[in-house]
């Protein structure tokens, strides 16, 4: 994969005109701020077969309805604004109680839609081609929403069938899962968001390049700055403990952000759950949610931990006893390197002011790892304490300490090394 530079030649559209409860038709050709070349590996991985016939022409149009306005943040630069949305079907076969049907007669358009409550999207803006049918109400709109939160385990009830059915649209009556759709439209959620992803590469490594500028020229061109002072600004100790306080140091993102368009894709955890593909029934599911807690609470095992937190995380994504999760994208110092590698940083608070930390290092714009990549967990003396192994293609280490103890994290090959100071 090549990234150059911003691309002027975007698809402009006034994010004034994008309202929340609008539908839009999603352009067959995806746009990006960054002049990206992909190679033909890079292709087939990104981009599914159903992918391909969409982008040429060969599948029927597929259409969003927006969630959020355009991020403000970014207004001087309108193609590449962010906003989320909620993917809609044309394939209404796979109703049940999280995908609801829209009747041709509320959108406007010449066929019905499936909603997919529990599929929200973050794409950019130059990606949306044009408004279609008529902006849904504003009661259906904070239906489906309230649907997608219960979905995602924010809140603890869903509006009935009968509620549903009231504003006009319709439900299945059962929970029944479609694993294979589900992952066809995660799919589609990766080709939305692969752009979004690029764009917040480019500003952080845009942001990290000018402050190392600012650093070399501190240091040959401004001698009344304190060398220990310079120091001091290469060596920042994280204080992990704050991220519960949601404190949140320069440069550290949240996970969705970075890898969102993989973030419901279990495998790229760590350690992974065993996913239940069978139907269950909402006491069912309660139930493991329940018992999922408990073992994160309890168990002194990290693979029984963070098997559990990954299954947790599945099924109820926000859920409090998953602590926090936080990802930095790792700077060589110039070093050419094909992969654009991310530490991840997750946090379960335990009793007596234990915290349990799991430490990862994964790659966002490839499967493949350097081979002789390692993550090494140092002491305040700087010796190693912890080495980290490797699974399925990610390089994590499991610790535990108490508030108030540090430790540092080094990841290095052959063509860079790269240190983190924590303190829990």
């Amino acid at each position: 994969m090549e990234l150059t530079k911003i691309s002027p030649k975007l698809h402009q559209i006034n994010p004034e005109l994008v309202q929340p409860g609008q539908i839009w038709e999603v352009r067959r050709q995806v746009l990006s701020p960054l002049e990206l070349e992909l190679t033909a590996e890079e292709k087939q991985y990104f981009y599914s077969h159903a992918m391909w016939n969409f982008l040429e022409g060969n599948a029927p149009p597929r259409y969003v309805m927006i969630v959020k306005e355009p991020e403000e943040e970014i207004k001087e630069d309108p193609e590449s604004q962010v906003i989320s949305v909620m993917l809609l079907s044309v394939k209404t076969q796979y109703l049940n109680s999280k995908n609801l049907l829209i009747p041709a007669t509320i959108s406007g358009l010449e066929q019905d839609l499936l909603a997919e409550t529990w599929n929200i999207v973050s794409m950019l803006v130059c990606n949306l081609l044009r408004p279609v049918g008529k902006r849904l109400s504003r009661e259906i709109y904070d239906m489906l929403l309230d649907i997608g939160e219960f979905e995602q385990g924010l809140v603890e009830k869903s509006p009935s069938p009968e509620e549903i059915i009231a504003v006009g649209l319709q439900v299945g009556s059962s929970r029944e899962h479609h694993p294979e759709f589900d992952q066809q439209e995660l799919d589609w959620k990766t080709l939305l968001e692969f752009p979004v992803a690029l764009y917040h590469v480019y500003k952080q490594a845009t942001s990290e390049f000018d402050a190392v500028l600012l650093l070399k020229q501190l240091e040959t061109g401004i001698s009344e700055v304190d060398a220990a002072e310079i120091s001091s600004m290469e060596n920042v100790q994280i204080s992990l403990n704050q991220w519960f306080q949601g404190i949140i140091e320069t440069g550290w993102q949240k996970f969705e952000d970075v890898f969102g368009i993989f973030s419901a894709t279990p495998a790229l955890e760590g350690w992974r759950g065993v996913s239940g593909g069978q139907t269950q029934d909402v006491e069912g599911e309660m139930a493991n949610i329940k018992a999922l807690v408990e073992q994160i609470e309890t168990t002194e095992e990290d693979e029984i931990l963070w098997n559990a937190v990954a299954q947790l995380r599945q099924l109820q994504p926000n859920h409090l006893a998953l602590g926090v999760r936080k990802v930095k994208l790792l700077d060589f110092g110039g070093y050419e390197q094909t992969p654009v590698l991310a530490l991840t940083v997750s946090l379960i608070p335990r009793e007596n002011q234990e915290i349990r930390v799991l430490l990862q290092v994964d790659s966002i714009n490839t499967t493949l790892l350097p081979s002789d990549l390692k993550m090494l967990v140092l002491d305040q003396q700087g010796e190693t304490v912890l080495e980290s192994t490797e699974i399925q293609g990610v390089i994590s280490i499991a610790l535990q300490g108490f508030t108030g103890e540090k430790f540092s994290v080094k990841v290095t090959s052959k063509n860079f090394s790269i240190i983190e100071k924590f303190c829990l």
